[in-house]
């Protein structure tokens, strides 16, 4: 019987896309910081967005992948 949801090339885009949007975190992170050290106030509320962002994809998968069979 065959498995049922995603197929083997989707579950491997979809990891493609995790990893790209976890590098994409990484460098608004930095950056944030960066401009928070350097005194601009928006470095700080660049990274409060990066991650509410980040967790809410990382979150959005995690219950996909549960409701998988």
């Amino acid at each position: 019987m065959g498995r049922l949801g995603q197929s083997v090339e989707q579950q491997a885009k979809v990891r493609m896309l995790y990893v790209m949007s976890s590098v994409a975190f990484g460098v608004l992170l930095i950056s944030g910081i960066a401009l928070g050290v350097m005194g601009n106030p928006a470095g700080w509320i660049l990274c409060v967005v990066a991650v509410a962002l980040w967790s809410g994809l990382h979150l959005t998968l995690k219950y996909t992948r549960q409701a998988q069979p």
